[in-house]
């Protein structure tokens, strides 16, 4: 079998699971976004300040938790900036910048986690038989690599 090369079943189920996650995500967003106004980086950076630093991380931390590059981050913060759902401060003891969460962006936040919730179960998990949920989980443990994908 060459492996450099895919056969016409293996192009198949590519496209397909790709085309799945891509639609399923694409509908998560759509409803949150309806709904709340915040884009996928909005609700991934309030998310992540939430979850992996309690309200607050540096700009590196956040730049690698998004897998973004430094200047789509930088962007992205100042377009949240300005609708006061973060503010950035200079860290004293060093060169870093420290990205918080302000009280109107959590609350954004908190608006939007039940919708998102709902929309994660309304166009995926209520399709799921108790094995899917275990196939789809060994799965994803088998094929991760560093991933800290939170939405």
């Amino acid at each position: 079998m060459d492996k450099s090369k895919l056969n016409e079943e293996e192009i198949q189920l590519w496209y397909k699971w790709k085309g799945s996650f891509h639609n399923i995500f694409g509908r998560v967003i759509k409803e949150m976004s309806d709904h709340t106004g915040l884009s996928e980086g909005d609700y991934g950076v309030l998310d992540r300040l939430d979850l992996l630093g309690n309200g607050s991380l540096r700009q590196q931390e956040l730049t690698e938790s998004m897998d973004w590059d430094k200047s789509r981050l930088s962007h992205h913060l100042t377009r949240m900036e300005k609708r006061k759902l973060v503010m950035r401060k200079p860290l004293d003891t060093d060169r870093g910048v420290q990205v918080i969460i302000t009280p109107i962006g959590k609350s954004a936040l908190n608006d939007a986690r039940p919708i998102v919730s709902m929309a994660i179960r309304k166009h995926f998990l209520d399709h799921l038989t108790a094995q899917d949920v275990e196939s789809i989980t060994k799965l994803a443990d088998r094929t991760k690599k560093g991933s800290s994908s939170i939405l």
